[in-house]
């Protein structure tokens, strides 16, 4: 299973950590990539902790600067109805 279909299916239990998804993935590129497609194609969305919505343009940019790896414990991902269906 691709780490972004083990991302969806572990996110199903609830929302996780960015700290612990990216352990799913063999490196931080990998991470940064396969998180960003996830984003992009509406499957998970990016939350701060108390549930608020990471708009678009500020996620694009916390990953093309890669100062992700600096939030980790603060974001986490939710899986979308969309990413339910993708692997249901």
């Amino acid at each position: 299973m691709s780490p972004e279909l083990e991302t969806l299916d572990q996110l199903q239990s609830g929302d996780l950590s960015l700290a612990i998804i990216a352990n799913l993935f063999p490196s931080s590129e990998d991470f940064g990539s396969g998180v960003c497609s996830l984003l992009s194609s509406g499957d998970v969305i990016l939350t701060m902790l108390d549930g608020t919505e990471v708009p678009e343009w500020r996620w694009r940019e916390l990953f093309r600067q890669q100062s992700v790896f600096g939030e980790l414990e603060r974001l986490r991902l939710k899986i979308t109805p969309q990413g339910v269906r993708r692997i249901g």
